[in-house]
This record gives structure tokens, sequence and C-alpha cells, in this order.
């Protein structure tokens, strides 16, 4: 749907009139307009402002805001505004408020505090949207609808939810006896007899009852989500597009789900900035003492991978174009949790120009102008508290400008892959319930609940240190059969796939067997699909086609240096195992790489075997930035770097693309101060500025530069 809605890259910022002290509208008009912005977002946080009190609507406040925007020029995406509700709300009807423990609700000052399963909450919520919607359904200036915004941030332990969740299990098991066999529930004496038996979430141990306990809460929210796009459906025209604004991870939601039911998908994606988006990154350089990173406490990969793979999940959703509702102006500031640090010159363009690589059709900042007032009062926005334009309003008005004069250029542009990851909500849930990875610098705890964005954040990575495009998928969003993926990209990774059942790893051998590479890595294939580990000889299902197994896993309790088996990765030490270990023995596998280590030396940490067509390589640690690039550089010696770049600097980069009319397009960046130079070998043409260069001829990027170049 999004190719025929947008003429241009759409440029804009969430704006709330309503939040200036006084009036300014004119003035941030002009200010847009002379900044090229061409889309606003309005609306989603303002329910006591729709609604002031019990069926007491004022809805009209909007309008000028509207008419402003629409005679400026500029689009309007509006938001439904359910997830703040005022505070009238659960004064009257106290049993809304969501409980993040069992009987204990979540104090109203926040948002984002209600049970959206509640039918009392969906009866409030859907007066309240019809009559929004009802009223500017058909305002020239609007082009779609926002549906809540960043649902799924509380998993409800509201009775109403529990009780809906224990049918969900009946329908789903059919029997008890089932549900005991199936879930193990032998195991200290948790066997029921009757669905009434079934424990809350608040103190389970069970594995398998963790898992559906997430996914029910990932369709809960799911079909809240979907039930406000089919009301709004009902009154908008056919070309205004309804989607929601995803925050990746959050623990009520799955993300590779949620946008299904909608029209496109729409994400916010925040990042580090600063040295926080220089490449490359070393380990050493995240754990200088006395060191402040320049990233926000929830951003768990540092440069500019930060963004790319949340652009890429974006992407990966509906394995279509997309667009992000929220993204830096300036610093994140929540305080000292998130620290204040306003993007370097030239970070904000390179930014833009890398999610319109992964296919991003807009860009929208949270937000326009810094709040004096509220808990994000420290949340820059593109003008600061004294809403005088600045060093980020300049910044901001010179990529309008750039984007105004591509016109259509840098729209729908789609991303070349040559790497297909399997992300799984599934196996970060299991995972954060019983965590393989400790947490760093912390003795006697009970692990790491962000073990599988750590393990995942090493394969990405690796991946982006030789360019290689990365198509992120959930696993029931693969093509139809084996042959149709290897059409598609050359490499598949099931990257800490400990979720999965027999159906996805059958595909997985076959895709090898008709001649793809499969990268597998610690925890892959390690439980069914409902948390029950397999039980036979690791990695099971894969072993056969990976030419190895183990029989024993360990955690490093500090990370050990890998050294080459033989010339094929390389000679010496290659980098470090972080964290974990598989003890792979070959059977029949070429180990490429052992761990320098009195027990360990005896295992492969990276091993690889020639099956059938294709080949498997295991990657049996989570290697440091050093190891991941000497892997990275041996997979380049087998799948050929298709453009052959030269460059003096690893910290260029490039994403390659399709345009709209099928021109092959080279993004290309500098994650440094540095100014570093890169070459091709054949002809080619600035895409933005029109000037040719020739065959072999250097290109030179300045410190944070970005430039898109198209093969002649």
């Amino acid at each position: 749907m999004s190719k025929s809605l947008f003429s241009q890259t759409l440029y804009g910022a969430a704006y709330y009139h309503e939040y200036h002290p006084t009036p300014r509208l004119a003035q941030d008009m002009a200010l847009m307009q002379e900044a090229k912005l061409s889309v606003i977002r309005v609306g989603e946080s303002t329910w006591s402002t729709w609604e002031p009190n019990d069926g007491i609507f004022e809805l009209e406040w909007m309008q000028e805001i509207l008419d402003a925007a629409h005679a400026a020029g500029i689009s309007v995406i509006i938001g439904t505004p359910t997830y703040a509700m005022p505070p009238w709300l659960p004064r009257k009807h106290p049993e809304i408020l969501a409980d993040r423990r069992t009987g204990q609700p979540i104090p109203y000052g926040h948002r984002q505090n209600m049970d959206y399963h509640h039918p009392t909450f969906l009866k409030y919520s859907e007066r309240v949207i019809r009559k929004i919607v009802e009223r500017y359904a058909n305002h020239p200036a609007v082009i779609g609808w926002q549906v809540d915004n960043e649902p799924g941030t509380e998993v409800l332990h509201n009775d109403g939810v529990f009780q809906a969740f224990k049918l969900y299990l009946a329908q789903k098991y059919k029997t008890v006896a089932n549900l005991n066999k199936s879930w193990g529930l032998v195991y200290w004496s948790h066997e029921i007899t009757e669905w009434d038996d079934l424990w809350r979430a608040d103190g389970n141990t069970s594995n398998s009852y963790n898992l559906e306990w997430r996914r029910f809460q990932a369709i809960v929210t799911e079909q809240f989500i979907t039930w406000q796009a089919k009301i709004v459906r009902e009154y908008v025209p056919k070309n205004h597009f309804v989607t929601t604004c995803i925050s990746i991870g959050r623990p009520a939601q799955d993300v590779t789900k949620v946008a299904e039911n909608l029209d496109m998908t729409a994400v916010n994606i925040y990042y580090a900035t600063q040295d926080g988006l220089k490449y490359p990154v070393y380990e050493a350089d995240l754990n200088v003492e006395n060191v402040e990173l320049p990233a926000p406490f929830w951003i768990s990969h540092h440069g500019p991978m930060g963004f790319m793979v949340q652009a890429d999940i974006a992407r990966g959703i509906r394995q279509e174009n997309f667009i992000v509702t929220e993204t830096n102006a300036s610093f994140t500031g929540h305080g000292p949790a998130t620290g204040y640090f306003p993007s370097f010159p030239g970070q904000l363009r390179q930014v833009v120009l890398g999610l319109v690589a992964r296919g991003a059709n807009m860009v929208e900042y949270w937000h326009w102008h810094t709040l004096p007032y509220g808990t994000e009062t420290y949340w820059g926005g593109i003008l600061g508290h004294s809403l005088t334009p600045a060093r980020t309003y300049n910044s901001v008005a010179e990529i309008g400008a750039m984007l105004k004069d591509a016109q259509n250029k840098l729209l729908d542009v789609r991303p070349t892959n040559e790497v297909t990851m399997i992300y799984s909500p599934d196996s970060k849930w299991a995972l954060g319930f019983q965590p393989p990875l400790r947490r760093k610098f912390e003795v006697g705890n009970m692990g790491d609940p962000d073990s599988y964005d750590r393990f995942f954040a090493s394969y990405y990575d690796l991946f982006f240190s030789q360019d290689f495009g990365v198509n992120l998928r959930g696993s029931h969003k693969l093509p139809e059969s084996p042959a149709d993926l290897l059409k598609e990209t050359p490499i598949l990774c099931l990257p800490a796939l400990y979720i999965s059942d027999d159906a996805t790893l059958a595909y997985a051998v076959e895709f090898a067997r008709l001649g793809g590479h499969l990268i597998l890595t610690p925890r892959t294939g390690y439980a069914d699909d409902i948390s029950v580990v397999r039980q036979e000889v690791m990695p099971g299902l894969l072993a056969k086609a990976a030419g190895l197994h183990y029989d024993e896993f360990s955690n490093l309790s500090q990370n050990t240096k890998v050294v080459a088996s033989d010339s094929t990765m390389g000679s010496g030490v290659l980098g470090e195992a972080i964290g974990w270990a598989d003890l792979l023995i070959s059977d029949g596998a070429q180990v490429l790489a052992t761990y320098d280590h009195p027990m360990f030396k005896d295992y492969a940490a990276v091993a690889t075997n020639v099956f059938e067509k294709g080949r498997v390589t295991y990657i049996g640690t989570m290697p440091d930035q050093l190891l991941g690039r000497h892997i990275a550089q041996w997979l380049r010696s087998i799948h050929k770097d298709p453009i052959s770049k030269k460059s003096n600097s690893e910290s260029i980069r490039y994403s390659r693309g399709t345009s709209h009319d099928g021109k092959e397009l080279v993004f290309l960046f500098n994650w440094s101060w540095d100014a570093n130079e890169v070459s091709f070998p054949f002809a080619s043409k600035n895409y933005l500025s029109n000037v040719d260069i020739s065959a072999g001829a250097t290109i030179k990027l300045g410190p944070w530069d970005a430039q898109v170049i198209v093969k002649n």
C-alpha cells in the first residue's frame, strides 16, 4: 500500500501545539515550511483535551492545526489517544488500571497504565475514537491514522486477562492431561486436575507457561490494535493508511506480528549519538572506566548497527517498506539514565539516508519543540527550550532541502540483501526467562534477561562489518519453500533460535542441501515450540548437516582468546569468545578456530561443513568484534563483495538497494571524525548531485558524511 500513497520521501516531526504555553501556530508552520518538512503527527497524547470529562467532547481545537498544516503544504497523521487516559476515567472505573502484578494496579500518573483487554476501557476508547475519526476523516491535510502508541508496554496481570489466558490454553491444549504432559508439570507436583488449578503468572517457574503467557499477551496487544484499526477504517477514505507506532522490544508485543492487520509498518527508532555512532567500536571502547556511553540504556547495539538493525526489523515485519514515526532529533534525555548527547554535525543526515537505504519512506522526529514541563522535559526536539532555530534546526532544514530536491528518487528503495536472519520474539522471551548469559560485572546473579539481544547483536554486527545486507524475518514469514528463499539470499542465519518447531529446522537443512549457506549459533534449535528442551544430541536435527555435535556447553567467566586452526580464516589469535561456548566436536566438519584455553582447546569454536550442494557453518560462541570481523572476512571470501569496494578505512560502510525505477544504488557512510576515501571499479554518478564518477575514481567522504551513488 505504501507505494501508492507517497509521491516522495516524507520528512517531519511529531507536533503538539497544545503543549505550547502560548500559541505560536503560524510561527511554527512558517519554520516547518522553511525547513521543507512535509509531514507532522498530531493528537495521540491528548485524550484529556479531546474529552475533558466523561462524555464532554471538545473536538474543534484540532481544526486550526490541520488547516494551518494544509495551507503550508504539510500532510498530517492523526493518532488515536488511547495510550494516555484522562484522570476522570480511572477515578470512575479504577478496575481498568493495569495490574503489573496480580492485584497490584499501576498508580495513575504515567501512561500506558490501562488494561486494554477490559471491556469498560474498550467502551470508552471506542467512543472517543469514533468521535475524533468521524470529525476529521475527510480533512484534506490528513493522509493517515496511527492507532494507539507504542503498544505492548505492560504485561497485564488483571483477572480478566488471566481468565482469558486459561481459555486460550484450553482451546490450544484441549485437556488438562495434554497440558500436564506437554509442559512437564509432573515436576514439583504442578500437575493440574482442572483449568482453575492453573496458578497466576507472578510466581511461575515453568518455561512453557512463561512462553505461552508471553505469546498470549502479544495476542491481546495485536487484537487491541486490530480492533482500533477496524473502527478507523469505517470512516476514513480508502487512500488513508492505518498503522500503529511500534516500539521494538516492548514486553507484551510480538513485533513480527503486531502490524499484520495494518496497512503499513510504523516504528520508533532511537539510537546512540555522538561517539555512539562511531564504527568500528571495540569491546575495549565499551568497558573503559569513567567513560559514559552516549546511548540510552535500552539500546543493545552500539555504532550505526543500533539503528540499522531496527530498520531491518521494521522492514521484515511485512517484508515491505515502512515509515519511521519517531527518531532522535537531539538528545534522548531521561536524566543520567540516558544522558544528553545531541548529534554531531552530519549525523542526522547520515541516519536519514541510512533509514532510507533500509526501506524507510518517511522519517519523523520526536519531536518539534522541546517541552518546558513533564517527564520528557529534557527529550530534545528540533527546537530547543528557547524555541529559537539553532544548529539542530539548521541540520534538519538541510536534510529537508536534500529530500525536496531529490523528489521521488529516494522513495521505495528496496534493500539488496545477502543474508536472511530469523528474528524470534519467542526465543527472546524464553532466553529472558532462563538466561544463558550472565550479566557483565555481576557475580551470583540469575542471568542476563537480555541474553537474546546480546547474542543477536553479535551476529548482526558480524555481517555489518563486511557490508552484508540483512533481511530480518519471523520464522512464519519465510518463503514457502527453501528454494524460494535461496533465490532471495544465499545465506540463512538462525541466531540463538532457541524456540523452534521441527519444520523450521528441516526448512533450514533443506536450504543448505539445495546450495545455501546455513549459519548456526549457540542455543539454535535447543528447545521445541513450547520451550521443552529436545532430548537428543545437539544440535539435533541440524547435526548431520553441520557435521558436528556437542554434549556440553559452558559459560565463560572471562573473555577467551580464539585461535585459527589452519590458514582458512587467518593465523594466530583471531579475537575473543564472550560469555558462552558450545563445546563442538567435529564429525567431519572442518574446524576453523579453537579456544586458547587448557580445557576448551580440544573443541571447535567455529567449524564449517560442506553439505550436498551447500554449506553449514557453526559459530559456537558469541564473538567479539575482532573475531566477528575475521569470520565475516572469511564469509566474504566465499560470498564475494558484489561491488568490490576499495577503502582506506573500516569506518566506511555501505548499504545497497534498488530505486523504485530499477537503478542500482550504493549508500556510502563514513562513521568517524576522519575524512576518508573509497573507490569502485565501475563508472557511477552521485545520485543526488548528478556528478559523474569514473571507474576507479576516488570518492571523498568528510567526517560523518554520507553519499548515494548510482551505477551507470
